[in-house]
């Protein structure tokens, strides 16, 4: 940023894969007023006894009106997941609803869509965090035009690349949504075709235990620091098995390993794929690497894709420009 930089300040309303954090860590250090606030612990507690009416009565109450009055002191207001949108009711325009996934691709259509809705026909603008979201998005109705923010990833603070010989780490939770029985599938591949190898995952997810009896080595939830670190001792990381990159497959590109998946090269034409997206050919790519990390990670250059496209410092550029337009509307 420099001196010509509009310093727009901007409050982000909860979080999702660590999007509002990277994005507000990178504005600040770039001399801008950017801010958080999360869920009040208020709704968060679960409320038992002669508190629990008057509690759950009150709170909304209560966090709108938070909500209200820090609006006031900023420019703009930019909400993570949509399910929340119906506490932005009394906050001042213009304000922003950012989708990110599972809140819009699933949630809309089991309970969630009235929230969804209000969302989408009273914010100023809609953001959407992966391609395969847009036809679900539509389905909403805006009265906006949509519009496609890459997850954003602070490229500057990835770990140092260290592999460990014959590790293969699987870095989504197993569940149905990140292609968990054919992650499994995966992983039993490897491990019948490679027995030295290590192949670990992260204890998360409805398949975990199934991720166990197939060998899968499950390891605690941790810290996202902690999770960066350790995506930084693989060999080749395997993403989730379905058409998209979310958070953890950028993070693992970011710090240089090699990364086989089911992304769909439609919605990644920039990547360079080392393989095929089916199981088998996600663990036959996988084992083929094991054998020259160092070679598949030269050859895929994931750095320089997320420099393209997902480095934190393009999302801000880009929220910096939208911003701009939707205030200048709103006057």
């Amino acid at each position: 940023m420099n001196e010509s930089t509009p310093q727009v300040r901007a409050l982000h309303v909860h979080d999702a894969a660590s999007t509002a954090r990277n994005l507000v860590d990178s504005a600040n250090e770039s001399g801008l007023s950017w801010s958080t606030t999360d869920i009040p612990w208020y709704y968060r507690k679960v409320w038992t006894g002669p508190l629990k009416h008057p509690a759950l009565r009150a709170r909304p109450v209560l966090w709108d009106g938070m909500l209200a009055l820090r609006s006031m002191q900023t420019d703009v207001v930019h909400l993570h997941t949509g399910g929340l949108s119906p506490h932005m009711r009394w906050v001042r325009r213009p304000w922003i609803l950012h989708l990110h996934g599972t809140d819009v691709r699933s949630r809309q259509y089991d309970g969630w869509g009235d929230k969804l809705r209000f969302g989408a026909q009273h914010a100023s603008a809609i953001l959407y965090s992966t391609p395969d979201l847009l036809p679900h998005v539509r389905n909403l109705n805006a009265r906006t035009e949509p519009v496609y923010f890459p997850v954003p990833v602070q490229a500057d603070r990835a770990p140092r690349w260290s592999p460990t010989r014959n590790r293969v780490v699987f870095a989504s939770r197993w569940e149905e949504v990140k292609g968990g029985e054919a992650q499994i599938d995966v992983a039993r591949r490897i491990l019948d075709e490679c027995p030295g190898a290590e192949v670990l995952g992260v204890d998360w997810g409805r398949d975990a235990e199934a991720a166990r009896s197939a060998g899968v080595k499950l390891v605690p939830k941790m810290s996202y620091e902690e999770y960066k670190a350790w995506l930084a001792t693989a060999a080749v990381v395997v993403g989730q098995m379905s058409s998209i990159l979310s958070a953890s497959e950028l993070e693992a590109l970011s710090i240089g390993v090699p990364l086989v998946s089911g992304a769909s090269s439609d919605f990644y034409p920039d990547l360079v794929r080392l393989g095929g997206t089916s199981p088998e050919l996600v663990a036959q790519s996988a084992i083929e690497i094991l054998a020259d990390p160092e070679i598949a990670s030269r050859r895929q250059n994931g750095a320089a894709f997320i420099a393209q496209h997902h480095d934190v410092s393009v999302g801000v550029q880009t929220l910096l420009e939208l911003y701009g337009r939707i205030i200048k509307d709103r006057r």
